[in-house]
């Protein structure tokens, strides 16, 4: 197989199918199929199951996307190295809601004016699933909070989040769990990070959440815990974006759990020009916010 074959096994895998591959590669979806056709005759096996005009991948065609997306990376990164690691090409980066929307809009404004030649690609997720995918190579960097110590991965500190409590206006003020009692919690999914500090900042006093409800986005916290569901825990610089019009009360609480830093992270032995790009507007971007006087 050639490293050709791999990419437009690759387009195939992403797009779902062999004519939208054909539109991303610019090529005819008959070269598509009879590329595709041709790899599945090298290597003895069935990489996809053809069901009408639907192409799904099979477990042996699976295990050779994980290996395809490897190698290609590899590649890109061996051709940056020999034209001298000049940032350009396809960047994927992973980041939390919260910080994709309150902290990266600087971040990556600076890199789209000082590296123009870099086509982000930006994929938002928890920060559980956004270390499987930096892993899994996926992502090309991802910006995560509590990702496990791990030899595989690479990191550096790129901010500081603030956790808050939000209740209703008027709601006595919150120092412990008890002045919550029964109230709903309103936070993200499992494996986001601020959920679990949320709950370990209850169990440092003794107690469980007594209801924990699930909604997909700080908006979505917001409007609920204006409506009355709850309490809920987000970002202070997230909850700075959200126009609440002092229908909300915030609550600080004092406790280690509830400052966190949100690292970027990618996988060891692959940093590329583009990774180093990113360290380096996230560090101007630093030392711009330290030269500011403050408020």
């Amino acid at each position: 197989m050639e490293v050709s074959d791999l990419r437009t096994f690759m387009a195939v895998m992403d797009s779902g199918s062999i004519s939208h591959a054909a539109k991303i590669l610019h090529r005819v979806p008959s070269g598509i199929t009879a590329r595709i056709m041709q790899m599945e005759e090298d290597l003895g096996v069935q990489l996809f199951l053809r069901e009408k005009k639907r192409l799904l991948p099979t477990a042996r065609g699976q295990t050779l996307y994980t290996y395809a997306r490897k190698i290609c990376s590899l590649m890109d990164e061996a051709e940056l190295c020999v034209k001298g690691m000049e940032p350009g090409g396809r960047l994927r980066i992973g980041a939390l809601e919260s910080a994709a929307a309150a902290r990266l809009p600087e971040i990556l404004a600076r890199l789209h004016a000082e590296y123009p030649s870099v086509e982000l690609e930006l994929v938002i997720g928890t920060s559980s699933s956004l270390y499987v995918d930096v892993l899994e190579n996926r992502l090309d960097a991802v910006f995560v909070v509590d990702a496990p110590h791990d030899d595989r991965l690479e990191r550096v500190a790129a901010f500081e989040e603030r956790l808050v409590l939000i209740a209703t206006s008027g709601h006595a003020p919150i120092h412990t769990p008890d002045d919550i009692g029964r109230k709903a919690v309103l936070a993200f999914q499992g494996g986001c990070a601020y959920r679990n500090r949320l709950v370990n900042w209850f169990r440092a006093y003794g107690w469980e959440p007594q209801h924990i409800v699930e909604l997909a986005s700080y908006h979505a916290i917001v409007g609920g815990v204006i409506a009355g569901m709850g309490v809920g825990v987000v970002p202070a610089s997230v909850l700075e974006l959200c126009r609440t019009n002092g229908m909300l009360s915030v609550h600080a609480l004092e406790h280690p759990v509830c400052n966190a830093v949100t690292e970027l992270v990618w996988r060891k032995g692959m940093a590329s020009a583009n990774v180093a790009a990113v360290c380096r507007c996230l560090k101007r971007c630093e030392l711009k916010s330290a030269d500011q006087p403050a408020p």
